[in-house]
């Protein structure tokens, strides 16, 4: 927090040289500039609502899902013990429109991904096994507001009972670190591109040197064997149904077998060779039987039994997509299904791309109270420590900068010590609430 001192008395005494102090030292002010200056519209004069400003915006959107925007703005620019950063009441809902039009998503998408290409950089030691980056590559659906334009752009899912669903869906993958719950890749698509289909498109994107974990969906053998091609490696757990063939053994739970790969996806493909030779892993848990296929064949470098062991971390981007979802996303209840407010779609992604940034921000504060107090970062409670930075944002905004040091010691004390207990748990697919008997509420916007 050193740099923020040496810069002005009071930093948010001016909106042109506006910083949510509580991030500062996780999103540096000087990517906001550059996120800005990639907008869709730059800003060509002064205006209430710049462009940095714009941005910090959208990222405390992220952060503030429960306030409404135009709340979220006040708290942003009338902290109690700082002046306004606007001589009247602040900038109307309309302006706000605008500004983020303005700002468009390619810059906030722009500033997502220079920030987890930092989070990359710094951290890749911790988010390794045996050399490989340890990623769980997985997808989501999130529900838009029900508008003309976002169904059109983004779609609806079908139903089984008739009609149409209730709400446009964006169609989601992301690609987290299996140790340390980081997202170090988002994107996000209409509702009718599959998971797979989108994993294909993106695989590109992924960093090099990964072990890509993923579920029974993505077993698709075109897309492992473009993992295979990159040199980069998979895990995934395979389906009942999948036909091999078992070549030798390598142990008592672990062969090698060969896959005869669909003559109407060479057909399609006909780069790609006729049969595919992988690792089978089989492992009994609780009284079932599961199977992996993986591309790391020797035994001797990569135990089966840290195999196993790294498949059952796959688990933390579903608790991952919780704490976005029911906890930062303020969908814990059935009354608001909806995570997203926008009426528009580009302004859907904005938002969704700020999103992702002020989970990577929540996160890569609580990673730094854990290394700085020496305790598992894992176990730390997503939901307290969201709480101590939402109540350390307006207590920052509106303190002396000489004492902002002090205050994000204070805050990583307190992070680090939301420790949850350790347990044994179960996560059985049930759900608590099951479909509704009323008749369906079809929405005005809906015609």
């Amino acid at each position: 927090m050193s740099f923020i001192g040496k810069s002005l008395q009071f930093l948010e005494h001016s909106v042109a040289s506006f910083t949510v102090e509580v991030v500062a030292t996780v999103l540096h002010p000087k990517w906001i500039s550059e996120a800005a200056s990639c907008a869709t519209r730059p800003t060509e004069r002064d205006r209430d609502l710049p462009g940095p400003f714009v941005t910090w915006l959208v990222i405390a959107i992220g952060l503030f899902r429960s306030l409404s925007i135009q709340n979220v703005l006040r708290r942003l620019g009338n902290a109690l013990g700082a002046d306004s950063l606007w001589e009247d009441e602040g900038p109307r809902s309309t302006s706000v429109t605008e500004a983020r039009d303005r700002l468009g998503f390619g810059a906030v998408r722009g500033l997502l991904r220079q920030f987890q290409d930092w989070l990359l950089i710094q951290h890749r030691d911790a988010m390794s096994w045996r050399g490989l980056l340890v990623l769980i590559l997985d997808g989501t659906t999130f529900k838009a507001p029900d508008t003309a334009a976002n169904r059109r752009h983004f779609g609806l899912p079908g139903v089984s009972r008739g009609g149409r669903s209730s709400f446009p869906q964006l169609r989601s993958l992301f690609l987290v670190s299996a140790k340390l719950r980081l997202v170090l890749r988002a994107w996000f698509a209409p509702y009718r591109r599959s998971e797979v289909t989108l994993a294909m498109r993106m695989l590109d994107d992924i960093p090099r040197g990964s072990l890509l974990v993923m579920d029974r969906a993505y077993l698709a053998w075109w897309l492992l064997w473009r993992i295979q091609k990159r040199d980069d490696h998979f895990l995934v757990r395979v389906k009942r149904n999948t036909r091999r063939r078992r070549l030798y053994r390598l142990g008592p739970s672990e062969w090698i077998s060969r896959v005869q790969i669909p003559r109407h996806l060479r057909r399609e493909h006909p780069e790609m060779p006729s049969t595919l030779e992988v690792r089978e892993i089989a492992v009994r848990i609780r009284g079932h039987w599961f199977h992996y296929f993986t591309s790391l064949i020797n035994p001797q470098t990569h135990p089966v039994k840290e195999i196993v062991e790294i498949y059952a971390r796959r688990w933390e981007i579903e608790t991952g997509f919780d704490e976005l979802k029911t906890h930062q996303g303020n969908l814990s209840s059935v009354n608001h299904p909806v995570l997203f407010r926008s009426q528009e779609p580009r302004r859907v992604l904005q938002e969704a791309y700020g999103f992702v940034i002020g989970y990577n921000v929540v996160r890569t504060l609580m990673l730094r109270a854990a290394i700085h107090h020496r305790v598992d970062p894992l176990r730390l409670s997503f939901v307290d420590s969201l709480d101590r930075i939402r109540e350390a944002a307006p207590v920052m905004a509106a303190a002396q900068t000489t004492d902002l040091p002090w205050l994000y010691r204070q805050l990583l004390s307190s992070i680090a010590g939301c420790l949850v207990p350790v347990r044994d748990r179960t996560n059985p697919r049930e759900v608590c609430t099951k479909m509704s008997n009323y008749p369906k509420k079809w929405k005005s916007a809906c015609a």
